[in-house]
């Protein structure tokens, strides 16, 4: 759930820039000389945070070449102090506000922001970030446009002279879109329309034109951004509330409203203009407790009984029959509040309540969704609750067209069960169990378990182009390959990768007699490798072992296209033992599959420095070399776990 109204907020510390697939993020690699004078101004401010001892801010100012401390403050994040915020005044009539994040005491991050005089008011344009001992980490700098609007976001070293990366902040809007399918209005801080993923899902006119609007900045680009907190972090919301709309409802159009933030009261517009297009169902993942900020929409939203309304209850953890949300807690028939649920039932930890308020449970903890960069990204809150109840409706509405808010409304709620023991009386209506589990309108029913729909045996004629392994080879593996469905991979794929890699393992006298091949249906999470998705499948699903699972990508903290899990690295892991873990944007992916095998088989982590070598860390078309040491490990290893045996 993103805020209509902003909270103090320190920005976050870890910068990351990713590649959208298209123009949106584009690596440069520009000096930036013109900006010394300043940018040395505030690393120098910076460095001063640690040397300003007497804690009055003059070692600041002096850095700043003598400006002038105008205020402190607590730096304050959910209402507790974190630190503190000073602003100083340049000569030039600039601003520089210096946040220093340090809660319990301890200095953990450092903030320069620079606020350069413009014609009409000042204006951001830098941001400095360095570390709990002052070292700068990263710059991030706004590039306005001719009429003066934010334009990009540019990255920069921590040298802050040389820009890396620039991201754009309300870039034009491609060709294509969908054609036919239902309408569901999202109502958030836009989505990133550059991924195709979006893209393709967007409402679009008779002229191509986004039939959404972007009612922040009043022109028809709803990219995503929600610079409230920071304009050079600007929170990515809605491109991740669109991704579960997406995955749920395939048969709906986005049409994509960034919300008024400036003038809550252009709310009215927004719904009126919504109607006029014939949109039923409006997905509603914000809120504020600013009632007269949501007077203009409520008004709106009486005039179009046809409407269905979907709310995020938020997640305050509180019960906002006493302490309302808006517009979840406004008291409208044509209005459903979402919150979310655990998969059992009971209400997840932070979500809002309320037995007047809040209609539905709905189990919204660990979703897999897109990323503002299009990376799987595990979410969870009522933003998703909400998103997942506006899927369902969608769903419904394809399959009865004619069907108008009212009969949606009832529909969704004839679905309800009774909640888990510690959420009765916590809602109104009742907990609507996992919607995409079951058929609903025109969506067929994701699995909710593990179905084995293929078994088949990649055997030695396919490996070796004979019906024998070649000479030379004196113990052998059997080892099972996992497929998922609604993954790339492919059995004629899994093959091309088995000979590859058995040609590879050939030269240590080890050969494959063969790979079993399963084929499963699984719940879509399922698709993305993390250590609990992992360990939920295999225990729906027993195979031999070694075992090799093909998967979509990986959501692991730490990232990698292949991984593997041998006896000395699983401790952490224990049912994970003697697995790999191969995503769709492995490269080479016969030599990373035996890459990861041999970490299994020889049970060691170890890696090459040798360019050539199987074992070398990054793989590529070269790496296929074993030395003797590294064969003799995996024969003795291999054997003793019992995975290789010897050829009769």
């Amino acid at each position: 759930m993103i805020e209509t109204r902003a909270r103090c907020l320190a920005p976050a510390l870890r910068i990351v820039w990713v590649s959208l697939g298209v123009a949106a993020v584009s690596p440069v690699s520009a000096p930036l000389a013109a900006e010394q004078s300043v940018t040395e101004r505030l690393k120098a401010a910076a460095t001063a945070t640690c040397t300003d001892s007497g804690g009055d801010g003059s070692a600041i100012g002096n850095a700043l070449g003598g400006a002038i401390q105008l205020d402190i403050e607590p730096l304050k994040i959910q209402g507790r102090e974190a630190g503190t915020r000073a602003r100083y005044e340049l000569g030039d009539g600039a601003r520089v506000f210096v946040e220093r994040f340090a809660p319990g005491g301890g200095l953990r991050r450092v903030v320069v922001v620079y606020h350069a005089p413009a014609e009409r008011a000042r204006r951001p344009e830098w941001m400095v970030i360095a570390d709990g001992e002052c070292r700068i980490v990263a710059g991030r700098r706004l590039v306005y446009d001719g009429p003066g609007a934010p334009a990009f976001i540019e990255g920069t070293d921590a040298s802050l002279t040389r820009v890396e990366v620039r991201e754009p902040l309300n870039p034009p809007v491609p060709e294509g879109g969908t054609g036919e399918g239902v309408l569901v209005a999202l109502v958030d801080s836009g989505v990133n329309y550059l991924l195709d993923a979006v893209r393709r899902r967007m409402a679009r006119g008779a002229d191509g034109g986004l039939l959404g609007f972007d009612y922040w900045d009043m022109d028809p680009r709803p990219f995503d951004s929600n610079p409230a907190r920071s304009p050079f972090l600007p929170q990515r919301h809605g491109t991740q509330t669109a991704g579960v709309l997406i995955a749920e409802a395939p048969s709906s159009r986005l049409v994509v409203y960034r919300y008024p933030r400036p003038d809550m009261r252009r709310m009215a517009a927004l719904v009126e203009d919504a109607a006029a297009k014939g949109v039923v169902i409006v997905n509603l993942s914000l809120g504020s407790t600013d009632a007269e900020e949501w007077a203009a929409f409520a008004e709106a939203a009486r005039k179009h009984p046809e409407m269905l309304f979907i709310a995020s209850a938020g997640n305050d953890g509180r019960d906002i029959d006493a302490q309302p949300v808006f517009p979840a807690a406004l008291r409208l028939e044509n209005l459903l509040t979402a919150t979310s649920s655990t998969d059992s039932g009971a209400l997840a930890a932070g979500s809002n309540w309320g037995a007047g308020s809040v209609d539905l449970l709905v189990p919204a903890e660990g979703l897999v969704t897109i990323d503002f960069y299009g990376r799987p990204k595990l979410v969870s809150g009522s933003s998703y609750a909400a998103a997942r109840v506006s899927a369902l409706a969608a769903c419904l509405l394809a399959a009865h067209p004619g069907w108008k808010g009212p009969q949606l409304k009832a529909a969704i709620i004839d679905r309800v069960q009774p909640p888990a023991d510690n959420a009765v009386r916590r809602v109104a209506k009742g907990l609507l169990g996992s919607p995409s589990e079951t058929d609903r309108g025109v969506c067929k029913a994701e699995p909710r378990g593990v179905e084995v729909v293929a078994r088949s045996r990649i055997g030695v004629e396919e490996l070796y182009g004979d019906s024998k392994m070649p000479g030379g080879v004196s113990i052998a593996l059997d080892a099972s390959l996992v497929m998922l469905q609604g993954t790339q991979w492919s059995r004629a794929l899994l093959e091309s990768v088995a000979r590859e890699a058995a040609g590879i393992f050939a030269q240590c006298g080890v050969g494959f007699r063969g790979f079993e091949v399963f084929e499963l249906r699984t719940p879509r999470r399922y698709l993305y490798f993390n250590d609990a998705h992992a360990t939920a499948l295999v225990r729906g699903f027993e195979v031999p072992r070694p075992a090799v699972f093909f998967v979509r990508d990986t959501l692991q903290r730490i990232a990698f296209d292949a991984e593997a899990i041998g006896r000395a690295g699983g401790k952490r892991r224990p049912e994970l033992v003697d697995t790999v873990w191969m995503t769709e944007e492995v490269g080479h992916p016969g030599i990373a599959f035996a890459h990861e095998l041999y970490h299994v088989l020889a049970d060691s982590g170890a890696h090459s420095d040798d360019a050539a070598n199987l074992m070398y860390a990054r793989t590529s078309a070269e790496n296929k070399r074993l030395d003797e040491a590294q064969c003799m490990r995996m024969r003795k290893v291999g054997a003793a776990y019992g995975h290789l045996t010897p050829v009769k």
